[in-house]
């Protein structure tokens, strides 16, 4: 106990300091003194010629040499993803700015190393799914409200339909000569309270090893499972029996850690699954800046994350892919523009869209990212 508290003390530290330095580097000094704040991408961009402006980011894919190219993910799991459009937001997130090259391990095929950001995305999602439901009960992202004008989407014919996704898990990441090429990642989230109990834990090992591992060998891809968050509010959804925010979200770190082991028994080493740490951020936030950590919940049933609960878990998603953080928006436009062309953004009623976070919150969530993400990769060298 003694020792997380250290170790959350120094992340503490140096969050603060990362966040003191991005935050100053957002102003500029004019020569009398004073210091105004950029409020949209074409004032950042006067300033910062290097900044692509978003319609730059737009378009930055089909500038980019042949040869280059970035990565191809797979989503599967549920609301905790689809809320907010996790997978188009994460598209968004990773353009613009310089990328990291990410070196491809050898493999049993030859392969180019690919740029950090994504290139394609697909999804197979269902509300309230497990990994274990999930597989039979196939996608439901119709029924759950990717039927706006953003999921619309132009068939080769001129037609219109609706970007649901693949309509079952076997479909998505099946490897058959009609799909341009295999996955590099394959994203997954379990029911939250899933990998907490024993029982359906050993539920899901089951359907990982049996279903989802030959997938993954035959793509492959690398496993990434998303540290679910704990819910706001203790006891809600059934959940007394997790104890506190603390405890419950202790006991879906043990059974995720699970997950990855399991499946490490059948995947070679250059598929090595790795933890998402979503969880840890949020209790980082909860210690540090507890009004914060409120804002990372849909404020309707506190449990499925806000936009800024989204911003922070996409962050963690995207250094867990690419060892490197995202480029970082530092204006409200900019902020926006991740969700330009989202599916669905939750909310309760037509009239009342969930705030976005601000400036100010996006760079001290990217910071913890970044942390956790860091303190994650140590873990995983001990």
């Amino acid at each position: 106990m003694k020792n997380e508290i250290v170790v959350r003390a120094l992340l503490f530290i140096t969050i603060l300091i990362f966040h003191s330095l991005i935050v100053c580097f957002a102003f500029t000094s004019p020569s009398d003194g004073s210091y105004t704040q950029h409020t949209s991408s074409s004032q950042y961009m006067m300033s910062n010629p290097s900044h692509p402006t978003p319609a730059q980011n737009v378009n930055e894919e089909n500038s980019r040499p042949s040869k280059r190219r970035g990565a191809r993910v797979a989503f599967v799991g549920n609301s905790i993803l689809y809320f907010n459009d996790t997978p188009r937001f994460l598209v968004r997130l990773g353009k613009g700015g310089d990328h990291t090259t990410v070196t491809v391990q050898p493999r049993e095929r030859g392969d180019t190393p690919y740029d950090s950001y994504i290139e394609h995305q697909d999804s197979c999602l269902c509300g309230g799914a497990s990994l274990e439901s999930l597989w039979s009960k196939g996608n439901r992202m119709l029924q759950h409200g990717f039927s706006t004008d953003s999921a619309k989407i132009a068939t080769s014919d001129g037609t219109e339909v609706y970007d649901v996704g693949s309509p079952n898990v076997n479909d998505l990441l099946e490897c058959n000569p009609k799909k341009d090429a295999s996955w590099d990642f394959v994203v997954m989230n379990d029911h939250t309270q899933g990998p907490a109990r024993p029982e359906s834990r050993k539920a899901t090992e089951t359907i990982l090893l049996e279903r989802y591992v030959p997938l993954l060998l035959a793509n492959w891809a690398i496993p990434i499972v998303i540290e679910t968050a704990a819910y706001r509010i203790p006891g809600i959804n059934n959940s007394e029996d997790l104890g506190s925010t603390r405890d419950f979200q202790s006991k879906v770190k043990d059974g995720v850690r699970s997950y990855l082991e399991a499946m490490q028994t059948k995947l070679p080493e250059y598929q090595t699954p790795r933890m998402a740490p979503v969880g840890f951020a949020y209790l980082t936030v909860h210690d540090n800046r507890r009004e914060l950590w409120e804002k990372l919940f849909d404020e309707w049933d506190d449990f499925h994350p806000s936009p800024s609960g989204s911003f922070l878990q996409g962050c963690v998603l995207h250094n867990t892919m690419f060892g490197s953080p995202p480029p970082l928006p530092r204006t409200d436009d900019e902020i926006a523009n991740l969700w330009m062309n989202a599916r669905m953004m939750h909310s309760r009623t037509e009239n009342k869209a969930m705030p976005l976070p601000s400036v100010v919150d996006a760079a001290f969530l990217w910071d913890v990212a970044k942390m956790v993400c860091e303190e994650e990769a140590k873990q995983l060298l001990k």
